[in-house]
């Protein structure tokens, strides 16, 4: 995409692949807010599901966004597979993951340092994001099938969380979403593209 303005030469402004990894449709808003911030910011982004053959287009992409969920302690492995295959244009981009977990429904949850989930998940891959967030997803038990329902209620029994199978309660931050947007234009706008 090209901008130009009647005092200078055409600006190229960045745009980014924002892709999801979602169970139940929670990481796929997540994206979506973030895409929408990011738009917001002047970045252009191409927003997609997470599969095992999601590949960004190094001429068209300056950055990548990787926002996937947790389910039952484990990453997507197509999460994994990307960032194997795509290892070295990772490294020469900035890059921001959003794990989406319920665990980050506390505060103290939501620290990528503390997160044990999203710790484990970058020591795997030895991957280093640019930027590095923890988000809560939403708990939804009247969409869950019995199996999923009943493996969620354990983990929330266990983890002080709510057990009612009528509980239906978005975590999700909104407002923090917003900010992560604004904060990852900024690293992908730089110094030459800033307003």
């Amino acid at each position: 995409m090209q901008a130009s303005d009647s005092a200078g030469p055409a600006k190229r402004f960045p745009r980014v692949l924002v892709i999801h990894g979602s169970r139940f449709g929670q990481s796929t808003k997540i994206a979506e807010a973030i895409s929408d911030g990011l738009v917001a910011c002047g970045v252009g982004t191409d927003v997609g599901a997470l599969t095992a053959t999601t590949t960004p287009d190094p001429e068209r992409h300056d950055g990548l966004v990787l926002v996937t969920s947790v389910r039952y302690g484990h990453f997507d492995r197509n999460a994994g597979r990307l960032i194997q295959r795509h290892r070295a244009w990772l490294d020469s981009v900035p890059t921001l993951l959003v794990t989406v977990s319920l665990t980050a429904r506390t505060p103290e949850k939501r620290d990528p340092a503390v997160h044990v989930y999203t710790r484990k998940f970058l020591a795997k891959t030895n991957w280093q994001p640019t930027q590095v967030e923890v988000m809560a997803g939403a708990l939804e038990y009247p969409r869950y099938n019995i199996l999923d329902r009943e493996a969620i209620r354990l983990i929330m029994r266990m983890t002080g969380g709510p057990t009612d199978p009528t509980t239906n309660i978005e975590y999700t931050d909104w407002d923090r979403a917003a900010e992560v947007a604004r904060e990852f234009a900024a690293v992908l706008r730089g110094p030459s593209l800033a307003d």
